[in-house]
């Protein structure tokens, strides 16, 4: 799993979202702009989060996005995974850095059957970290909920954030 701009843009959505339930839908277009976002790309995301039910659209001249779930019941986690897909555990095939012998592949002062078994060990501790860290980091992100952003949100403005958004009849 993997924290990317997708999903933090999306999760800025959703904030947006929960913080003005109860008072209509919002256009992506509004989102864009309070968040400084592109709104093409913001519609890209609202329609995966859409698509997996965790926003609803609503058609018309008032038309928008609002939240399809309660903020409590969407984890972050959930989130990513819509918006960025199942990752593996970011384990990198890549290579491994070392220095070599020439044309042999050897790591310069072993043995080509050494080097082989450097190189597994070290790819082997390489996979362990990073799939520990994939798990802590999932399961961080499957504690943390929307209302939990909200809430924060709030607490860091000092005041009720319900009152930022103004409706005009």
């Amino acid at each position: 799993m993997k924290l990317s701009t997708r999903s933090t843009y999306g999760m800025r959505a959703l904030v947006e979202l929960a913080l003005a339930s109860g008072h209509g839908p919002i256009s992506a277009a509004v989102i864009a702009r309070r968040q400084e976002l592109s709104v093409a790309y913001l519609e890209q995301l609202l329609h995966r989060l859409k698509n997996e039910r965790v926003i609803r659209s609503v058609r018309g001249p008032r038309g928008g996005y609002v939240l399809a779930k309660e903020p409590r019941r969407i984890t972050m986690g959930a989130v990513v995974r819509v918006l960025d897909g199942e990752r593996d555990s970011g384990v990198s095939r890549g290579r491994n850095g070392h220095r070599r012998n020439g044309t042999t592949g050897e790591v310069r002062g072993l043995s080509r059957g050494e080097s082989q078994d450097a190189h597994r060990h070290a790819q082997q501790i390489v996979h362990a970290v990073r799939r520990c860290v994939h798990e802590r980091l999932a399961q961080s992100l499957d504690a943390v909920t929307l209302q939990d952003l909200c809430d924060e949100v709030r607490s860091m403005a000092g005041e009720p954030l319900d009152h930022r958004y103004v409706f005009h009849i």
